[in-house]
């Protein structure tokens, strides 16, 4: 960089000041060369070894070095966020969504003023500034008094990021992948006005990876630690004894098998809601809640040409226990004891009531052979119940575990039956037999609000109630395993959260 006017003069005394302008974009030392080419007057006796031209001697140069550190001014934390509440989850247009906080801090010894500050996002994810206080995007939450940003301050920025394109069925997230964002565009003054500015790296997203469960305990009665033996005494006689009666093997019991899991399946299930009607839940004002089933599967369709689907929609409530009443104490009898025979008598005990198997009984019931006219066919008193093989048992409407999270649904009631049975749909095979993905399915459930305030919507369960595929004008099952019973496919705790007004 060159300055300075040809034919400047300097009268002795003068001075000369000039203002270098440089962006630098590395952190560390730097070093700023200056080089002073002037030419002495008249008659003036040349300096030794300062001249730059040899044919030249009144021309002379010098060079002045300078040596300084640069620090960054800024520091810029970020921390991505995704969503994570059920109402969120659920809704195809907050579920993609993540907020990028950013936390950035004045490093300076002065104060500074930012003359922008933008999130540049990539080509695939468009970004709201939260950071203003009206919707025209004009005032920023840091202005007037809060402009300044004094030495070692700190300023929270939130930016709401989604993509661009968004489907029925959620993208899959592969744990460990780097999924790039954008870029911060800050520039600000210090107190002087002198201008600074920093475009930061590219920030990016890691899927985190999935939480390992916690190591299963040891058994009580393999974690109890043994006690010695006692000592014998001098002269005992059973001193030179090599074991004890507690060292005899005993054959062992036969273990418990466990219950077999749920089969696998290859359908994918997802569900969004729709609609809800927020604005108008009242206490004991019955609201309709629209929502959509999605499945999709992987699995070639080989062999068949369609496949039909039937699923159920369940409402789940929290196992409902019967508290056991305790038993008044009997005063005892001042009379003589009779001597104990070594024989107990049994006594009476208050047991919970079980609501599964009492459901499950109904079912047994309602699924007995009926006359084609539809009166029921009368059974006979050793005749064991008859079940309808075209119509599989559904599951109790209850929970498999009892917690705190599932308990707290009394605040909002489903209204109707348990359980509602989709119209059936049937997947097609494409190309190379691949299935034609994914189908959606509309529904409406009712609910009714029993108390005001914070109130959570649910729990729901999906089932497969027919898994059939067709070929040449023939139906066949394809999982002969689920034509009993229905099929569990997915378990929602809570499908929403709402405020109930009175």
């Amino acid at each position: 960089m060159e300055d300075g006017k040809p034919g400047l003069t300097l009268s002795g005394g003068g001075t000369f000041e000039s203002v270098v302008h440089h962006e630098i974009k590395e952190l560390g030392q730097h070093v700023l060369a200056c080089t002073v080419t002037y030419r002495l007057p008249p008659n003036a006796r040349p300096i030794p070894g300062a001249g730059e031209d040899a044919n030249d001697p009144s021309l002379v140069t010098f060079r002045k070095f300078y040596k300084f550190a640069v620090t960054n001014p800024l520091s810029v934390k970020t921390k991505v966020h995704a969503a994570k509440s059920p109402t969120a989850l659920l809704s195809l247009e907050e579920r993609d969504k993540i907020f990028l906080e950013v936390h950035i801090q004045n490093l300076t010894q002065e104060p500074m003023y930012f003359e922008r500050m933008r999130f540049e996002c990539t080509e695939n994810w468009d970004v709201e500034d939260a950071n203003y206080k009206d919707d025209d995007k004009t005032t920023s939450i840091f202005s007037g008094a809060l402009a300044i940003m004094q030495p070692q301050d700190t300023r929270q920025y939130i930016y709401i990021l989604k993509t661009k394109t968004s489907t029925t069925v959620p993208p899959t997230l592969t744990p460990g992948s780097i999924t790039p964002l954008g870029r911060l565009d800050i520039s600000w003054r210090s107190s002087f006005g002198e201008p600074g500015r920093l475009l930061t790296s590219m920030l990016t997203r890691r899927i985190p990876f999935p939480t390992a469960p916690p190591p299963a305990s040891a058994s009580p009665q393999t974690s109890r630690p043994t006690s010695p033996p006692p000592a014998p005494r001098p002269a005992s006689p059973f001193q030179n004894r090599t074991g004890s009666i507690s060292q005899i093997a005993h054959p062992q019991s036969p273990q418990i098998a466990q219950a077999p899991s749920q089969p696998q399946t290859d359908l994918d299930i997802h569900l969004i809601v729709k609609h809800i009607p927020r604005d108008d839940i009242k206490v004991e004002r019955p609201f309709t809640v629209a929502l959509q089933l999605v499945a999709s599967s992987g699995m070639p369709l080989k062999n068949f040409a369609m496949r039909k689907l039937v699923f159920a929609i369940q409402h789940l409530q929290a196992p409902k226990v019967s508290p056991i009443q305790p038993q008044a104490a009997v005063p005892e009898v001042l009379s003589p004891r009779q001597s104990s025979s070594g024989f107990s008598t049994p006594s009476s005990a208050t047991a919970a009531f079980n609501y599964a198997l009492a459901h499950q009984k109904i079912l047994d019931a309602s699924f007995r052979s009926q006359s084609p006219d539809g009166t029921r066919t009368p059974q006979a008193p050793d005749e064991a119940p008859k079940h309808d093989t075209t119509v599989p048992n559904l599951p109790p409407p209850y929970f498999d575990g009892h917690d705190e999270l599932k308990g707290d649904l009394s605040g909002v009631l489903p209204m109707g039956s348990s359980a509602i049975v989709l119209p059936p749909v049937q997947i097609s095979s494409g190309d190379a037999g691949t299935p034609t993905n994914p189908i959606v399915q509309d529904f409406q459930l009712t609910f009714v609000p029993t108390k005001p305030g914070f109130c959570r919507v649910g729990g729901l369960r999906v089932l497969l109630v027919q898994d059939k595929g067709t070929s040449d004008f023939q139906e066949f099952e394809i999982d002969q395993t689920s034509q009993i019973k229905a099929q569990t496919l997915k378990e929602y705790d809570v499908i929403a959260e709402t405020w109930v007004s009175t």
